[in-house]
């Protein structure tokens, strides 16, 4: 009867670590979710054509170029 008293106690604590680990891997997994939407939002946004636009004009001084005018004169 003692030993299986002491394998209860230590099924009952191993049960109560796995339960706690796999609470703080939820939380984890929960936290990387928000993490992995907010750094897609961001790649998003900063690979958008205005926000390339924006740099190109005002960090590289580069402007838009105008279609040329084509005459449909013979």
């Amino acid at each position: 009867i003692f030993i299986l008293s002491i394998e209860k106690i230590k099924l009952s604590w191993e049960i109560r670590t796995l339960y706690n680990n796999n609470e703080i891997l939820k939380i984890e997994f929960e936290n990387l979710k928000d993490l992995n939407l907010k750094l897609t939002t961001q790649f998003h946004l900063e690979n958008s054509p205005a926000n390339i636009e924006k740099i190109a004009k005002e960090s590289l001084g580069m402007k838009k170029r105008r279609p040329k005018e084509v005459s449909n004169e013979k």
